[in-house]
């Protein structure tokens, strides 16, 4: 077999130097003294010159460059013997030169047809013509006709690897990748594409610029696809692959493939179950085939898209996102300790493509780093890759090794004992022995008796607005910053000196705000958190901020309420710990949290409670609410990561760029935690949900209420880059599970966790069910979590349009609001980068966004008021509402990296009405979270609940606020109050603020006289 090998290759590349050799020689004849030449007869007419002679003149011309003398001699020799292959090699470099590949092609064939022997050779060069002229469908045509007939002519392969991954089939690419890596040794470029199975040349300008595409990318239709696709947009995957004549005509096996792949991704089902009935036969060879039809499976049968995933591993073992479908596909089958393997494999898939990533990076890659990509690959069950990546690294830093002569003998060992070159054993754990019959009969019945969407269990009404409801359209939205009017001046630093970018992982993440009325004088106050130090135990040069409502302006009084704190504060929340009626606080840090006791006169003092003492912990988002059903308030406490790592310096190459930045899987994750309150004033802190260490998460944001609306408050909490939780308690237990993989609400559209950042709660679509926003990473589109009447829930992001409107933004908090009170929920997202990518296309600082919900999802819209501020980008992070100036209006509070908050009041013109509700518990505890509101007129019913923790670092005012459209009047507001018991309230005025106690039938209005601006 070697032999072979070896002289395919030489013959290869003496074909593709055979022009130069030819035309860089002379003739012998030409160094020979003329002397020694017979002189020719003297006559009239001199003898005509040789055939060689001819051949050695047309050499020199070219050798000088004089192309056209060179032609008409070569041109008059073919004319005399078509056949000649010095002629054919000279005229062959001609037309290289001339560029005018067509003919040099067609010159190459009629070479390789007079010398049969050659005609793989000839067949390569022309292959290579067609490469480099962009034209990849005859490429791969002839490449594999010519491997058709010598599979062992391994340049061949080479080539058509390149060929395949530039076109945009990657997939296909690594298969000739793998038949090289049984008996020869990888290129980089092909060793990197295994680990990268999804992978793109071409960035978003590329596919953006018509010129650059037309005159220097020229890419194919399936490589555009497939880089829309990766880049989050499958909706224009979609749209390039049915613009293609070329596509749609071929019916590319790798292109439907990918268009049933981007079908799931964008979450049209309904397309895809006609997809899986129609995709033919050979597509099932493809990743991408097995993972649509395991979106489509997990629909209805989690234990068939359990077996999808497996075959897509099967294929493509480097499949990160067939690790993440697997897990949730056996997450919902139940079997959780299998799906806790795969989570754990997929962290080692994930880690390894990090480190090839630096290798690729790297200019002056270290020997170690391919030692330990090595171990990697056999630790997750690839041998043969293991192997192939020593031999790279032997032949480049010792290439005289005697290791190197023994590659081939462990090449043959592994592939005695693993014939595909994998362990499945390890790659699959106990689902190695599957045949995957369910999935393969699965298969079989949608082909041919093709799924009816409408009888999916996912999939009831997911449009933003049901029908039947009239949409009344949106006013045109007016938010001025008024924080400078208002002196709200507070500065944030993320640092003791402020670092700019290039963060480490704590100071891209800002600090929260809470809105809290902590004087009870009817003006909601804010508090604001502080970092300015050197974690852990630093203490800050600047203060916390607490500021006190007067009326006409703010001021800031956290020296004289001894509300400060001094460490690395990040999240903050407000609720009523000892039930006096008076809002206390708690505060997430960067080490210990701390407990503020309201004193009821202007003053806070510290709880001092050891239960709250965490030294280490980065706490993000926090919350106050009773978790146990007993009537008393407890804490809820998210922790990101629990890992001294975090505070090492940035490692930095000899130019000082950052050798990598820090991301949240590179580190130990946190247990989340409750502090119970015991009911004698004391506390006692545990495990939220009992967690185990594989439990711990990365949280960033989280909403304490009723979700499932079955009396008793869940816990959602939005974890970055790890799957989300939605703990539930069993009141017959007490213990706490987590319920997200069940109900829907863990991960993204693929399957696999994202990276969320900040939760808007809201009945979205009118149903009476609480729904959930979830914002995140840029490229990884906004969640829109709707919960269906069975209590699970749909990501319907595409449906509500968010897919295109969140793609490119890196969204923090956001907040459900209804800046008109047209009765339909708008939100508002705050946008900003945590990595300086601008060099990449991407937006470092970020625009504000406002989407007005309308029956057709949401619409962004231009807001006037204050051109500065909507106009400008900024490093938005926390958020909260409230009603600051009690217009009757909701205001936003907003947080930023680098720059001072703002307070965008609303000052939207609409003459529709609203109602503001705040709740005191009695039997509940006294914040009444977990409320369930319902407010009726007419034919309409608006549903909220009382929440906490309200997204990320926030929490907003203590009180409803309800858009009410035209209506002059209300019907009646049911209450159900988290201790179970029901109320009715009616004759309660519009545009107006109510107190409604638990048990008590008369409500408080608390303003009068509140009226929409006109």
């Amino acid at each position: 077999m070697r032999s072979v090998i070896d002289a395919h290759s030489v013959r290869f590349t003496i074909t593709l130097c055979c022009v130069s050799f030819v035309m860089g020689c002379r003739s012998e004849s030409e160094n020979i003294p003329s002397e020694t030449v017979s002189s020719p007869v003297a006559t009239d007419h001199p003898p005509a010159p040789s055939k060689q002679q001819r051949l050695d003149a047309a050499g020199r011309h070219l050798k000088s460059g004089e192309f056209e003398r060179a032609d008409d001699v070569i041109r008059a020799l073919l004319i005399e013997d078509p056949d000649d292959q010095q002629a054919s090699a000279l005229m062959l470099r001609i037309l290289l030169h001339r560029n005018d590949v067509a003919s040099a092609i067609e010159l190459l064939d009629r070479m390789g047809s007079q010398n049969p022997e050659r005609r793989d050779d000839f067949d390569a060069h022309a292959a290579s013509l067609l490469f480099q002229r962009k034209d990849f469908d005859a490429a791969i045509t002839r490449l594999e006709r010519l491997l058709g007939r010598s599979p062992d002519f391994d340049e061949a392969r080479h080539l058509l690897a390149k060929v395949l991954d530039e076109q945009g089939d990657t997939f296909s690419s690594n298969q000739q990748a793998r038949q090289l890596l049984n008996h020869t040794m990888l290129n980089r470029d092909e060793l990197i594409g295994l680990i990268f199975p999804t992978r793109t040349h071409l960035t978003e300008q590329d596919i953006s610029d018509s010129d650059a595409m037309r005159l220097k990318h020229r890419p194919s239709v399936l490589s555009v696809a497939s880089t829309h696709r990766i880049l989050g947009n499958p909706r224009e995957a979609l749209a390039s692959l049915d613009a293609s004549s070329d596509f749609t005509s071929r019916r590319n096996p790798a292109g439907i493939a990918l268009y049933g792949r981007s079908l799931a991704d964008a979450q049209m089902m309904d397309r895809l179950a006609l997809w899986v009935a129609e995709a033919p036969a050979e597509c099932e060879s493809y990743p991408d085939f097995w993972m649509a039809c395991g979106a489509l499976a997990r629909l209805n049968d989690p234990a068939v898209a359990t077996e999808c995933f497996v075959k897509a591993i099967r294929i493509e073992p480097g499949s990160i996102d067939a690790h993440y479908g697997l897990i949730q596909a056996l997450e919902e089958c139940g079997r959780h300790a299998l799906a806790e393997k795969f989570r754990t494999r997929s962290n080692a898939v994930d880690s390894l493509a990090r480190d090839v990533k630096r290798i690729r990076e790297s200019t002056k890659p270290d020997p170690q780093d391919f030692v330990d990509v090595a171990t990697q690959l056999m630790n997750v069950g690839r041998p043969l890759e293991a192997i192939a990546w020593q031999e790279y690294a032997i032949a480049n830093f010792a290439p005289n090794s005697e290791e190197r002569r023994s590659i081939p003998t462990y090449k043959t060992k592994v592939l005695e004992r693993f014939p595909t070159g994998r362990d499945e054993e390890t790659l699959l754990d106990e689902l190695a022995e599957s045949e995957c019959s369910q999935a393969i009969a699965w298969l079989a019945a949608s082909r041919s008796n093709p799924v009816n969407p409408s009888t999916m269990n996912a999939i009831d009404d997911r449009r933003p607005v049901p029908s039947g409801i009239d949409d009344l359209p949106f006013c045109d939205p007016v938010f001025v910053d008024v924080a400078d009017r208002m002196k709200l001046s507070f500065q944030y630093f993320n640092a003791a000196s402020p670092v700019d970018r290039e963060f480490q992982i704590f100071q891209a993440f800002g600090g929260g705000a809470a809105c809290i009325d902590f004087d009870r004088d009817g003006a909601v106050d804010f508090y604001l958190a502080q970092a300015g130090t050197t974690p852990p135990n630093g203490i800050s040069a600047f203060a916390n901020g607490l500021f006190r409502n007067q009326g006409k302006h703010f001021v800031d009084v956290i020296e004289s309420s001894s509300a400060d704190d001094r460490a690395y504060s990040v999240g903050v929340s407000a609720g009523d710990w000892n039930q006096d009626g008076f809002a206390d606080l708690f505060i997430g840090n960067l080490g210990r949290n701390r407990l503020l006791i309201n004193q009821g006169d202007g003053t806070f003092s510290d709880s001092q409670d050891p239960a709250i003492g965490q030294e280490q912990a980065y706490t993000s988002s926090v919350a106050i609410a009773d978790l146990n059903d007993d009537g008393l308030p407890d804490i809820v406490e998210i922790n990101y990561l629990d890992d001294p790592r975090i505070f090492a310096p940035i490692e930095r190459d000899l130019e000082g760029k950052p050798v990598s930045l820090p991301g949240p899987l590179q580190f130990q994750p946190a247990m989340d935690r409750m502090i119970l309150s015991v009911g004698d004033g004391t506390m006692d802190a545990r495990p939220l949900g009992d967690q185990a260490s594989d439990q711990f998460s990365t949280g960033l944001a989280l909403i304490v209420t009723d979700i499932d609306g079955n009396r008793g408050n869940e816990v959602f909490v939005a974890n970055d880059l790890r799957a989300n939780q939605l703990w539930v308690r069993d009141d017959k237990t007490s213990e706490w599970n987590d319920a997200a993989v069940g109900v829907g609400v863990a991960y993204g559209t693929q399957g696999k966790p994202m990276a969320c950042m900040g939760i808007a709660a809201a009945d979205f679509d009118r149903n009476g069910q609480l729904d959930l926003h979830i914002s995140n990473f840029e490229n990884e589109w906004s969640n829109q979590y709707m919960q269906t009447k069975s209590g699970t829930f749909v990501d319907s992001a595409v449906p509500f349009r968010l897919d295109a409107l969140s793609r490119k933004m890196l969204g923090f908090g956001t907040q459900a609001i209804d800046f008109d009170n047209n009765t339909i929920w708008d939100l508002i997202v705050g946008n900003g980068h945590i990595e300086d990518l601008t060099d990449k296309g991407s937006l470092f600082a970020m625009p504000t966004q406002l989407l007005a919900g309308s029956s057709d999802g949401f619409v962004e819209t231009h807001v006037a008021g204050d051109d500065t501020y909507w106009q400008g980008m900024h490093f938005s992070r926390a958020m909260a509402k409230c009603d600051f100036n009690r217009d009757g209006k909701i205001d936003l509070l907003v947080t930023d990296l680098k720059s001072k908050p703002s307070l965008l009041e609303n000052q939207t013109p609409t003459s529709h009405h609203g109602l503001q509700l705040e709740l005191v518990g009695t039997r509940s505890e006294r914040d009444a979270i977990g409320a369930i509101v319902v407010v009726e007129f007419g034919s309409t019913e608006l549903m909220q609940t009382v929440q906490t923790g309200d997204g990320y670092l926030s929490k907003n005012e203590s009180a409803l606020f309800f858009g009410l459209g035209d209506t002059k009047s209300i019907d009646r507001v049911r209450v159900r109050w988290p201790s179970g018991i029901e109320q009715v309230f009616t004759d309660l005025d519009v545009d107006s603020r109510w107190q409604l106690v638990e048990n008590a039938p008369t409500p408080w209005q608390l303003n009068v006289g509140v009226s929409p601006r006109k």
